[in-house]
């Protein structure tokens, strides 16, 4: 189910993934974002409703690339390198379950382009957060170029991408960069609470329907925006879900326990 640099756990109804390489400040490398990816995907396979994501320890929840292995790659590598974070964010983005990034330490590069493309971001009061990659000579390639200027807008995107400097947990929520502040050490159960919270909430295919419309309503006219949520919702009224959610209004919601297709 999972390697010893990425491990997928399952608890009750939802999905939990961490990165196992408390020692390299949980960053990435080739083999590691490979072995990211397929956990996704088993992931996306399931019938979860959430997926938490989060790093060993309390130093990082992740740095972004290795530095240490991107320096020993071939240019060949490094490219791919590129390729697999790009295609890390991005998948991370589409999954079917709503995502959230429990946050511990820093959140650096390639780590905050990760924390991005998550739906909810609970973050350690004492955490930081910054795109560092200008001062090595490299630049946030991983979607941050995208979807920071979403979640704080341009300016503030630039200043921190051209600055390269990390900010506190306290502004990066101010901002809008995360979603909400936890203390120390905690980020993770709360992570889990309101997993379990929005579980018992609702099913997948309203997650699924919801996330599509979101993102795909970012670029695109109010019209076309009303008419994606019209057929989406057309669509879900028409399933089993929907009735079951309609006639079981009210009465108080248990969480499914068994997330695997």
């Amino acid at each position: 189910m999972s390697s010893t640099q990425v491990e997928l756990t399952w608890k009750g109804a939802i999905a939990y993934i961490r990165i196992n390489r408390e020692s390299r400040r949980n960053s990435l490398d080739n083999a590691t974002i490979i072995e990211f990816l397929r956990l996704l995907e088993e992931v996306r396979r399931s019938e979860t409703v959430c997926l938490v994501v989060t790093g060993e320890g309390d130093r990082a929840f992740c740095a972004g690339s290795d530095i240490k292995a991107l320096a020993s790659y071939s240019a060949a590598d490094a490219e791919y390198h590129t390729y697999l974070f790009q295609k890390l964010a991005e998948t991370l983005d589409e999954m079917p379950c709503a995502t959230i990034a429990a946050i511990e330490g820093a959140c650096l590069g390639g780590g905050l382009e990760i924390a991005l493309a998550c739906d909810y971001r609970i973050a350690a009061s004492n955490a930081t957060f910054g795109f560092p990659e200008i001062t090595v000579g490299a630049l946030p390639t991983g979607g941050g170029t995208v979807r920071a200027p979403r979640a704080i807008g341009l300016s503030r995107s630039r200043e921190l991408m051209l600055f390269g400097d990390r900010i506190p947990a306290e502004r990066a929520e101010s901002i809008g960069l995360i979603s909400s502040l936890a203390p120390p050490g905690e980020t993770r159960s709360i992570a889990l609470e309101r997993a379990k919270e929005l579980a018992s909430k609702t099913n997948r295919d309203s997650v699924k329907l919801l996330k599509a419309i979101l993102v795909g309503g970012a670029g695109v006219s109010a019209k076309a925006g009303h008419l994606m949520a019209y057929l989406a919702d057309v669509s879900l009224v028409r399933s089993e879900s929907f009735k079951q959610g309609v006639s079981s209004f009210g009465e108080t919601p248990q969480a499914s326990t068994s997330p695997k297709a």
